[in-house]
This record gives C-alpha cells, sequence and structure tokens, in this order.
C-alpha cells in the first residue's frame, strides 16, 4: 500500500490556507474526495471558502472554531478552544475511516503552538492516513509543531515581506477571505 503524502503550509506570512484550498480544489476538480476541517475559523463567519461544499459536490467543509485564540475581543474560553480543537481532531479521524483522497487540516499547527491539541495526537492521525494525502497548514510558534514538519514530505514557508495589514488596510472579501 502506497502512504498518502503529507504537505505542510507554514510561515509567518500570508497564503497557508490559500495554498492548501487550491490544492483542494485541485483535487475536486479531477473527481477526488476532499475534506477540510478548519480549527479556528467559526461556522458563522462570512469567510467565501465556507461555499465550497455548495460548488463541489466532492469537497466537504468543516469550520470547527470557537474564534481566535489569545485575542482580546474573543469570545471563547480556554476550555471551549480545546474542546473544538478536540472535536476538530475526531472528526479528521472519522474522516479518515471514509478514506478520501485529500484531508486539509486547516491551522491544526496553530492549535499545537497554542497548545490546544498536542502533536502526538496529530502523529497519530498522520501515521494512520493508508493512501490519503494530508494538508497541514498553520504557523509552528512551539518545539510541537515544528516537530511534525520532520515527517512532511513538502514543507512550504509562507514568509512575509509585506502586508497591507501593516498600513492599517482591513482584510478584503473576496481576497481574503
Amino acid at each position: 500500500m502506497n502512504k498518502g503524502l503529507v504537505y505542510v503550509f507554514t510561515g509567518e506570512g500570508k497564503g497557508k490556507t490559500s495554498a492548501a484550498l487550491g490544492v483542494a480544489v485541485r483535487a475536486a476538480l479531477t473527481g477526488k474526495e476532499v475534506v477540510i476541517v478548519q480549527w479556528y475559523k467559526e461556522k458563522k463567519w462570512p469567510i467565501a471558502e465556507h461555499k465550497l461544499g455548495e460548488k463541489f459536490d466532492n469537497i466537504k467543509i468543516y469550520p470547527m472554531g470557537s474564534g481566535f485564540y489569545k485575542l482580546p475581543s474573543d469570545h471563547a474560553t480556554v476550555e471551549e478552544h480545546k474542546k473544538a480543537a478536540e472535536a476538530g481532531l475526531q472528526l479528521i479521524a472519522n474522516s479518515l475511516q471514509q478514506e478520501p483522497f485529500l484531508l486539509v487540516m486547516d491551522e491544526i499547527l496553530n492549535a499545537v503552538s497554542d497548545g490546544l491539541l498536542e502533536a502526538k495526537q496529530v502523529q497519530e492521525i498522520l501515521n494512520k492516513r493508508g493512501e490519503t494525502h494530508i494538508i497541514l497548514t498553520g504557523r509552528t510558534g512551539s518545539d510541537p509543531a515544528r516537530s511534525l514538519l520532520a515527517g512532511a514530505d513538502l514543507v512550504t514557508e509562507c514568509r512575509k515581506i509585506k502586508h497591507p495589514y501593516d498600513e492599517g488596510k482591513l482584510a478584503v472579501k473576496g481576497l481574503d477571505y
């Protein structure tokens, strides 16, 4: 049996989720089954990518988050964030049993860096992937999160050189979300 590949899109720059979604759409356009689980993004957020399942029968997207972690305006407790992170991991484990072509674990590296999940939990999922390809996204701000890079087949770092937010410009619908 062939092992699925593990891709990682990490770094402090913009483009990690966008890269993962690009690969997901490419897979869907070839008729492959795709599952996307998002760790911080909430279902109620008006994010364009949440409509992917409406456009593609073979993409299932699950925003499992409770908002951004450690922000002053955040409305969820640490325990609620941990519960949401665990629910996302359980959803991935259940989805893996269906043997999709691709599983995207969006911002899971942030969840590990923030201490909401342990790297060993993610590694257990990777070890059980079979022929399913997996994409991990997020910042690797901690050693446990960085440890997941060692077993990856592809690691791409998105490095910020310049960003409109630095000049006070807000995210643009259709371009950034």
